[in-house]
C-alpha cells in the first residue's frame, strides 16, 4: 500500500520542473546545443517533457524540447559532398567588402541571381539524399519534410564552397544535476519523439 499516492507525487513533480523550467536560460541552452551538435536552431524551443532520473548514481533532471534546425551541407564546384557544415569553419565571401574598389554591379542584382542560382542548384538536389546524409552522420531518422532554406557561397580551406541550408525538425533533451549544472545534451531518435507535450513518468533506480 501506498505511503503517498502516486498521482500526488506526479503532480508534486510536474510542479518542480515548471518552477526550474520558469528560471531556464534559453540563449545558453541554444548556444549549448550550437557547440555540442553543430547545428543551429532556428525556432523557439518547444518543450515536451520532463523527468527525474539517475546519472552516475547521482540524481539528474532532464527536460525534452523539439525545434527547427538549420542543416547546412557543402557542396564543392564538381557537385560533390563535401560535409556538414560548422557554423565556426568557415566565412561568408560577401563579407569581405574593400573599400577601394568602386562599385561596378548593383549588390541587389547579385543578391537576386544568387538566390536564383541557389534555387537552382536545390530543385537539382534529392530531399531523400539528404535525409539519408542526415541518418549517416547523426544516427538519427528524420521525420516531416526536409525543407530547403537558403543558399551561400563560402570559402572553406582557400577552396569556393556551395552551401545549401535545409530545415529540418530536432528533438534534444537538457540533462542538468541538482545544482543547475548542465551535464549533457542529446538529440533523440526523431522515430521515437514524444507525440504530445507533457511529463513523462520518473523511472528510477535505488542504489546500495
Amino acid at each position: 500500500m501506498p505511503i503517498i499516492e502516486p498521482e500526488i507525487i506526479k503532480a508534486a513533480e510536474k510542479e518542480l520542473l515548471s518552477s526550474m523550467l520558469a528560471s531556464f536560460d534559453e540563449y545558453q541552452i541554444e548556444k549549448l546545443f550550437q557547440e555540442t551538435h553543430s547545428l543551429i536552431l532556428k525556432e523557439k524551443m518547444q518543450f515536451k517533457g520532463g523527468q527525474t532520473l539517475v546519472v552516475d548514481n547521482q540524481i539528474a533532471y532532464q527536460f525534452d524540447y523539439s525545434s527547427v534546425a538549420a542543416f547546412p551541407v557543402l557542396l564543392n564546384e564538381m557537385g560533390k559532398f563535401m560535409g556538414f557544415a560548422n557554423p565556426n569553419d568557415f566565412h561568408n565571401l560577401g563579407e569581405e567588402e574593400n573599400e577601394s574598389y568602386d562599385t561596378i554591379l548593383d549588390p541587389g542584382v547579385i543578391h537576386v541571381r544568387k538566390a536564383e542560382f541557389f534555387d537552382t542548384l536545390s530543385a537539382s538536389v534529392n530531399v531523400e539524399t539528404i535525409t539519408e546524409l542526415f541518418k549517416k552522420i547523426y544516427k538519427l531518422t528524420a521525420i516531416g519534410n526536409v525543407i530547403y532554406s537558403l543558399g551561400d557561397i563560402r570559402v572553406l580551406s582557400g577552396h569556393v564552397i556551395y552551401e545549401l541550408v535545409y530545415d529540418i525538425e530536432v528533438f534534444f533533451s537538457i540533462t542538468i544535476d541538482r545544482k543547475g549544472n548542465y551535464i549533457s545534451s542529446s538529440i533523440k531518435d526523431n522515430r521515437s519523439a514524444p507525440a504530445t507535450e507533457g511529463y513523462s513518468e520518473k523511472t528510477a533506480t535505488l542504489s546500495e
